[in-house]
């Protein structure tokens, strides 16, 4: 069942992406009301989609794979579905895509939400895709070029907007990071405690 989920969103991933960016470019220069700030966390979403088009359809090994038997993440032996089982992988890759929505929709009122997710992707992607993956299997992994070439800039430029243009106040930066860091703990003992099931 959850393999058939995640055959489903990957593909619509790979349609949508694409569409996506162009509405919300369409809409930042047609819509006065259409903040940066909004767009940048909009524009999150598309991106994420891209990342997640290398990670498991373009990319040579599929990051599942990968996952599972080049990383340190890999359980001795390895397992096929360990510890990315399909169910985890729809519910890593599902928790990104609605939080890239909340932060949107929550923009004006609460801009911590969408800007933790600046720094989860910023810091797992980068940590993950250049450290942690290259300890096995050194070299290129699945979703090393778009975190480098679209995630990594965007997260950076995103930070660097949001700060120069005083977007959020010192308590919703707190947050924001809290936030983040938080759910790549959660995440951190999900997934060891994953690899320690028989």
């Amino acid at each position: 069942m959850y393999k058939t989920y995640n055959n489903i969103w990957e593909r619509v991933g790979i349609l949508l992406g694409p569409i996506l960016i162009t509405i919300f470019i369409c809409f930042k220069f047609t819509d006065p009301n259409f903040s940066w700030l909004a767009f940048l966390y909009w524009i999150h979403l598309p991106l994420v989609m891209i990342h997640e088009t290398e990670e498991y359809i373009l990319s040579p090994i599929g990051f599942e794979e990968f996952a599972n038997f080049y990383t340190v993440l890999s359980k001795d032996p390895p397992e096929e579905d360990s510890p990315l089982s399909p169910a985890y992988k729809l519910f890593v890759n599902m928790s990104i895509w609605i939080w890239a929505i909340l932060g949107a929709l929550l923009v004006t009122v609460l801009p911590w939400v969408g800007m933790g997710l600046i720094f989860f992707q910023l810091l797992i992607n980068g940590i993950q895709h250049t450290i942690i993956f290259q300890i096995k299997k050194p070299g290129y992994n699945p979703g090393f070029l778009t975190t480098w070439l679209v995630l990594n800039p965007f997260c950076v430029v995103t930070l660097f907007y949001a700060y120069y243009a005083h977007a959020l106040s010192s308590l919703d930066w707190l947050l924001s990071l809290i936030l983040g860091v938080g759910f790549i703990g959660i995440l951190l003992l999900k997934t060891t405690s994953k690899r320690k099931e028989e």
